[in-house]
């Protein structure tokens, strides 16, 4: 049986949201999502199916999500996940965005970190063998190729951080406290693309040129959220 089906009888001997989700390791509105696509839907088919229903869709309406192709054709996990977003501000939607695609750009310092000129990796890209031998094909990255690599992939990043920024902003109320923590990740982000754009004129192995723009500590608190509770930034 599906979560949904066995959390059904525990709702109907009484248990909480709170309790049926930490059971079943699922948010409280994923929950109250199965109350409204499956449990509640069987106590209304009892009813007499006749009687017109006059009303009208609530804003935000969520019946393409529960019913229709969506409900035919997509996996249960994604509507799951669509039906939590469908009451979602599009300015939340690129908050969210803009928090993960920031949170990457950071990770990748420590992924793609080279450490210097002799920074050399190696890498088993083959093997075949014959009747009394066997024989291994290695690939080498040299610490000039791991560079240029990290500095194309942050350029590319940050520029869809930026763009992400810019919309952001262009539809924001003017008074959203988050419109200043981007004003920060900004300056952060301009930083950034000014130190890679010195490091295009090549690669000095003397110094350690890794660009770090780990500044901003609500970045890893709200990665995961709206960042509505955030703490709020003095820009002035």
């Amino acid at each position: 049986m599906k979560k949904y089906e066995l959390a059904k009888d525990d709702y109907e001997k009484g248990l909480k949201y709170r309790e049926i989700a930490e059971k079943y390791g699922v948010s409280i509105s994923t929950v109250k999502s199965w109350k409204s696509r499956y449990w509640s839907q069987e106590k209304v088919a009892t009813k007499d199916a006749t009687i017109p229903n006059n009303r009208g869709a609530p804003d935000r309406n969520k019946n393409a999500v529960k019913h229709g192709l969506f409900a035919n054709w997509l996996p249960s996990e994604t509507l799951e996940i669509m039906n939590e977003v469908a009451t979602s501000k599009p300015e939340d939607i690129l908050w969210n965005n803009i928090m993960i695609q920031y949170t990457a750009i950071i990770r990748a310092q420590k992924i793609m970190y080279v450490s210097g000129s002799d920074d050399l990796s190696k890498e088993e890209v083959g093997w075949s063998s014959g009747k009394n031998s066997s024989s291994e094909r290695y690939g080498l990255q040299y610490a000039w190729d791991k560079q240029a690599n990290f500095m194309n992939a942050q350029s590319r990043a940050m520029g869809t951080l930026a763009s992400l920024i810019r919309q952001f902003v262009s539809i924001a109320d003017e008074h959203d406290e988050r419109r200043k923590k981007l004003e920060l990740m900004e300056v952060q982000v301009n930083l950034a693309k000014a130190q890679l754009n010195q490091l295009d004129d090549g690669y000095d192995s003397s110094e350690e040129q890794t660009v770090i723009i780990d500044d901003i500590p609500l970045v890893e608190s709200e990665a995961g959220s709206n960042g509505i509770n955030g703490q709020e930034t003095n820009s002035n």
